[in-house]
């Protein structure tokens, strides 16, 4: 809901724009509202980010356990059910990667070459503004579409963290995840089977996990609960 309100406050901006700029302008403005929507939709795509004041304040804290890549990396790559855990997010990402191609098309040949002859002619400020909403309206609409189409396949986002710090004040994970102790608004698993502790927490009714893999799992989770002052629930 927040990026739909964004893109509809972008899009009344840049109909005010168009409409006291000269016409042959109107294809630069319209390339500046292609390169706002894009920047929109991946920033709205993308997922936490460790803030800096968080990170600073992490480390401030005494370093307890380092797990680093090569110890990820080889502890995921045997782990086989991964594979099928992803396999919903390489769909999804596909579905978005689609809209983007769509949203092309209407800017540089759908919208110019077959819909804007259609639309009421004239250069008064209705005429107009109509064939402004219909411009920028349409992707909008496209792009929350094909979000939503992609939201119903993914009930669970799986982000593997590459490496990770774990401070008497919190844990920093590799890329992006940053977790002050002690733990709220999220809940821990750990699988000693296969060899992995997980954050989790519900966004919009999907389950987003922060994973990462360690030989260390009950070392991990011991901190975790003794620090963290929260409970790490084992699982299969």
């Amino acid at each position: 809901m927040r990026s739909l309100l964004i893109g509809q406050g972008v899009v009344c901006l840049f109909i005010v724009v168009n409409l006291f700029v000269p016409q042959e302008y109107q294809g630069l403005v319209m390339t500046l509202y292609f390169v706002s929507f894009m920047s929109i939709f991946m920033l709205t795509s993308l997922r936490q980010r460790a803030r800096g004041s968080d990170v600073r304040e992490i480390v401030s804290g005494r370093r307890i356990l380092v797990i680093k890549r090569e110890e990820v990396t080889e502890l995921q790559s045997k782990d086989t059910e991964l594979v099928g855990e992803l396999k919903p997010l390489l769909k999804a990402s596909g579905i978005s990667m689609i809209s983007l191609v769509l949203v092309m098309l209407w800017f540089f040949l759908i919208y110019p070459s077959l819909v804007q002859r259609h639309l009421p002619s004239g250069d008064g400020a209705v005429e107009r503004v109509i064939g402004l909403l219909v411009l920028y309206e349409v992707p909008i609409a496209l792009s929350f579409s094909i979000q939503s189409l992609s939201r119903k396949l993914v009930r669970r986002y799986v982000n593997v963290l590459r490496s990770a710090e774990v401070y008497s004040t919190g844990i920093i994970g590799v890329p992006g995840f940053a977790l002050k102790f002690p733990v709220q608004g999220y809940g821990i698993r750990a699988c000693p089977r296969r060899g992995f502790v997980e954050f989790v927490k519900n966004e919009g009714g999907i389950e987003v996990l922060f994973r990462v893999y360690t030989s260390s799992v009950e070392r991990l989770a011991d901190v975790l609960s003794r620090y963290g002052k929260t409970k790490v629930d084992k699982i299969a």
